[in-house]
């Protein structure tokens, strides 16, 4: 009895300065995988995804400069609610993409190297599958995906997923976003953000494990009766 309290005695203080020197670690590895840049390289086009507007077409603005691609591609974002009843009192309020357009104007990129989307979306999955439509029907095979920080890796993971692997997809999150991986629980906006995305990621992945259990099941069923069929 007195043995296992004294090893008790060691091995606590010992889990604790673990848990106190390893925790900064933790929290940065958590920050960091919300982030996904590849080295940037040309394409066949540069795609801004909704939000965070102006940082985002920002950073499109940069690398079409830098002749990293020849066309921009921008998603269209859901109204904001009460846009529609501005409207109706007659109340003029630029949009997302219209800001978007202003910003690209300015800087003299030629409205011949802009591709829009029409369809309105909800959600990054949503963006995603019109997205995927919308690459496949103007024969785009590689795309730098511009988004934010702690977006990027969900983003990749999903249009990896919509587009079947079949589009190289280089991502390079917006410069002008303020994210600190490094030391987002310092930042009240930043942790909010790390828990938003890691909730969204987690809901990504139980899609994901549904999907392919459901193919699976398919695959199996199908081959079963294939093989019913032969016999």
């Amino acid at each position: 009895m007195v043995g296992k309290l004294i090893r008790w005695l060691i091995v606590l203080p010992l889990l604790g300065l673990m848990l106190y020197v390893g925790y900064p670690f933790l929290l940065k590895a958590i920050g960091r995988y919300l982030v996904t840049e590849n080295p940037p390289q040309k394409a066949d086009a540069i795609v801004v995804l909704s939000g965070d507007s102006i940082a985002r077409t920002l950073e499109a603005v940069r690398l079409y400069q830098d002749g990293w691609a020849p066309r921009i591609i921008l998603t269209h974002q859901v109204l904001p609610k009460g846009y529609e009843a501005l409207q109706r009192m007659g109340i003029k309020a630029p949009e997302d993409r219209d800001i978007q357009l202003m910003i690209l104007e300015r800087v003299r990129i030629p409205r011949a190297a802009v591709l829009q989307l029409t369809e309105r979306v909800t959600s990054t999955q949503s963006e995603m599958i019109y997205l995927t439509r919308f690459l496949n029907r103007h024969r785009v095979r590689s795309v730098i995906l511009v988004t934010s920080k702690s977006h990027s890796t969900r983003a990749r993971k999903i249009l990896a997923r919509t587009t079947l692997g079949q589009i190289v997809i280089i991502s390079r999150p917006t410069r002008y976003d303020t994210f600190d991986p490094e030391g987002w629980w310092r930042s009240r906006s930043d942790a909010k953000e790390v828990l938003a995305e890691y909730e969204k990621l987690v809901n990504h992945w139980v899609q994901s494990a549904v999907s392919n259990l459901t193919g699976w099941l398919r695959g199996r069923d199908r081959s079963a009766a294939e093989a019913e069929a032969t016999s």
